[in-house]
């Protein structure tokens, strides 16, 4: 039989419990609905509806999650909960005042507490963490999605990265322990994020700029070897952009505000060129050259079609004599 990690369980839990409303509104998820009175007798849901009893409401869904909702005056009120699919072990215990989230608790397979999040005013989220063995991995404070302050344990209960003040370091870790992720946050957002390899090795390397993509993204193979190297601005790749395989380079795309620009080449062993092909505003506009067994072949695009090269220059001469008589206009008025 497949065994399947506390943590796995966990993830796949949290992720049914947060389908779990738009599951419940629709029927065909649902096996049965109880609408129970507080003082314990059952009511019809015309009931429930009209009069707004306080008590709960049990839901039993097709892939064996149970939901327990408590309502009083129609909102939800006190304690809710989820299980996990085919058990009666709680993945997770929701407390609701008035209709309003304050505190929401997440478990593992096992019933052991893995994550803790408080609800508090001016829109501020605590969020802790544990080890399998109770001892907190982290805890953080959000004021929306700005990371305020945070530590990050170790196994010995010692603090090993903090973020004070929205300044500091961030960091993942896998169920093994292993570092996962390394963020550098300014401003309580991240302005550069390090991923590793289980081995330890750096996946990747990210920069950002107010919440965005800005500045180079490296990626390598476990090995070590480089995957690619991109250049961002705002959200759009501007720069010229590399790309490897078994080390070495076989692509070199140059972009300019998120779309292809300039000569676009093609590599063998990282040196050869065999391919050569102009883009403007992203599209092939200009030659397209491939070279082999000393030999090369071209063809010309415009506007991403391909056409003839005497067609190719009549329409650039075309666009110069354009460019003329409209500087000639600009002149004259």
């Amino acid at each position: 039989m497949k065994k399947y990690s506390p943590f796995l369980l966990a993830a796949l839990g949290l992720f049914a419990y947060g389908c779990q409303n738009s599951k419940v509104a629709q029927n065909d998820h649902v096996i049965t609905k109880r609408f129970i009175h507080k003082y314990g007798y059952d009511v019809s849901k015309e009931q429930w509806d009209s009069q707004e009893f306080p008590g709960q409401v049990i839901t039993t869904l097709k892939n064996g999650i149970t939901v327990t909702a408590n309502y009083e005056d129609g909102v939800l009120h006190g304690i809710s909960h989820s299980t996990f699919p085919l058990s009666q072990t709680l993945e997770s215990e929701s407390m609701y005042e008035r209709g309003t989230l304050k505190k929401k608790t997440s478990f593992n397979i096992r019933g052991i507490p893995v994550s803790e999040e408080v609800y508090l005013p001016d829109n501020i989220v605590k969020t802790t963490k544990w080890y399998t063995n109770g001892i907190p991995l982290s805890i953080e404070t959000y004021k929306g999605k700005q990371l305020k302050n945070a530590e990050y344990f170790n196994t010995k209960n010692e603090v090993e990265y903090k973020v004070v003040d929205g300044f500091g370091t961030r960091v993942t870790k896998t169920e093994n322990m292993k570092l996962a992720v390394k963020e550098t946050i300014e401003n309580g957002y991240p302005t550069k994020r390090e991923s590793f390899h289980a081995n330890g090795v750096p996946h990747s390397i990210t920069n950002f700029q107010n919440g965005m993509l800005h500045g180079t993204k490296q990626v390598f193979a476990s090995s070590g070897e480089p995957v690619l190297e991109e250049h961002w601005k705002n959200n759009q790749l501007d720069g010229l952009a590399t790309y490897f395989q078994n080390g070495y380079k076989y692509l070199e795309v140059p972009y300019s505000v998120g779309k292809k620009n300039g000569m676009e080449r093609h590599y063998v062993d990282g040196e050869l060129v065999i391919e050569e092909t102009q883009y403007i505003d992203g599209e092939k506009h200009g030659p397209s050259t491939f070279y082999y067994d000393g030999m090369s072949k071209t063809q010309w695009f415009y506007n991403n079609a391909k056409i003839s090269k005497a067609k190719y220059d009549n329409l650039i001469e075309r666009e110069r004599t354009i460019a003329i008589i409209n500087e000639r206009s600009k002149g004259k008025s």
